[in-house]
């Protein structure tokens, strides 16, 4: 498939007011937006960008803490407008006999259980194929209790990969070397022993579905451990740092990709907020320019909207339209910016709640999506459907229904 041209991208970010900049606002969206305003001191606080070293300064500690708990859940007028408009162009899964792939999002350290925390939710995981972040590493060599704060390194038992319904783990991410380069060598090894294939260190996977070919391309803003030089790859991108972000690494190996899907999974965006800042939005649109299919990200640890994106099919871009035109075949791409938390202990309902979506993939790219909820129980601790969820669950529930849309989520 010809998937690359020359790269026309729907959307500019400028950091100024929502006043006309040089050349058509109809070509573009946004093609200014409107910066928030009175935001509290905490949800100005990114660990993701060029200037952020743990612990360093105290208040600055101080308000990523209290970000974690109050999050960020607004954006942009224009982005929040954007994804409402979206929201109804998404086309629910349909049982036409596509090939489908379920993804789940950050898969964290629970403190035991480690075996079973899934259980409950397992065969909700119906896709041909199943992706999960493992956001942890689990070696036998190092304790699987909480052992540093600050950044929060984690290790977890192995049993854990028992447990997991997984046929593919996303392994590069903040928390890779939490363990150490040995603890990381330890988990490939776990990881392999149990027949999961794994991508995202030393190289990038390709699996054969059903008869057709997926690209898994995955990638990572950086590491915690800002003071170690990884000797392994962990295709690293700082998405996040406020200069100009260099995607060439990402671009290229995309566009190299002679799969007939390629999916990117960048560990990207922002912690604790609701909608993906505006460079996230503008970097999909390289990432799709470039030739991925599905965008599936993981990180902020809260649920953020989708989109629909046409591609080479002379679509205006807009409010509540993504368009990406670069020479190539028409097809349709999808961005999930971020699927939230898939196991975890962290406290707040966003966290405690995340998505575990299904996409199906066929002529001309994605056809259909849908998602189920995740509802964590950190007491046993348990992941469970969201039939099975108390009044306060249920309540988070409805507000990620709001807030992605309702009419394509999966009827259980």
């Amino acid at each position: 498939m010809n998937r690359r041209g020359p790269l026309v991208i729907a959307l500019v970010v400028t950091t100024g007011c929502s006043t006309a900049k040089e050349g058509p606002p109809t070509l573009v969206y946004p093609y200014t937006y409107t910066p928030e305003t009175g935001l509290e001191p905490y949800e100005l606080v990114r660990v993701e960008t060029e200037t952020w070293v743990p612990l360093l300064d105290e208040e600055e500690t101080g308000l990523y803490v209290q970000k974690s708990v109050l999050h960020r859940p607004g954006a942009p007028v224009e982005s929040v407008e954007h994804f409402s408009a979206m929201k109804a162009l998404i086309p629910p899964l349909a049982d036409t006999g596509e090939l489908r792939v379920s993804f789940a999002g950050d898969t964290m350290w629970v403190g035991g259980n480690w075996a079973h925390v899934f259980d409950p939710v397992a065969a909700l995981f119906d896709g041909d194929l199943r992706v999960t972040n493992l956001e942890t590493p689990a070696t036998p060599n190092e304790s699987s209790e909480k052992f540093a704060l600050g950044t929060y390194a984690f290790n977890s038992d192995p049993a854990y990969l028992d447990g997991i319904p997984a046929d593919l783990l996303q392994l590069n991410n903040n928390h890779s070397l939490d363990a150490g380069e040995q603890g990381l060598t330890d988990t490939l090894a776990e990881v392999d022993a149990r027949g999961i294939a794994r991508t995202g260190i030393d190289d990038h996977e390709i699996i054969e579905v059903t008869g057709r070919t997926i690209a898994f391309l995955s990638f990572t803003w950086g590491i915690n451990q800002q003071d170690i030089t990884p000797e392994r790859a962990l295709f690293i991108v700082p998405f996040g740092h406020e200069a100009d972000v260099d995607l060439t690494p990402a671009l290229d190996v995309i566009a190299a990709s002679t799969a007939d899907f390629v999916v990117v999974m960048p560990h990207w965006g922002y912690e604790y907020e609701y909608y993906p800042d505006p460079r996230f939005m503008v970097q999909a649109r390289a990432l799709i320019g470039a030739g991925a299919d599905l965008i599936v990200g993981t990180g902020p640890h809260v649920v953020q909207p989708v989109e629909l994106c046409e591609v080479n099919r002379g679509v205006s871009p807009g409010v509540g339209a993504c368009a990406v035109e670069n020479g190539g075949e028409p097809r349709t791409a999808a961005v999930l910016y971020s699927l939230g938390n898939a196991a975890t202990t962290m406290a707040t309902m966003p966290c405690e709640v995340g998505l575990l979506a299904t996409v199906s993939l066929g002529e001309g790219g994605v056809t259909g999506l849908g998602w189920d909820a995740l509802v964590n129980h950190d007491s046993v601790p348990e992941v469970r459907p969201a039939d099975e969820a108390n009044a306060d669950e249920a309540a988070e529930v409805a507000r990620l229904a709001a807030h992605i849309g309702e009419t394509w989520r999966r009827a259980r």
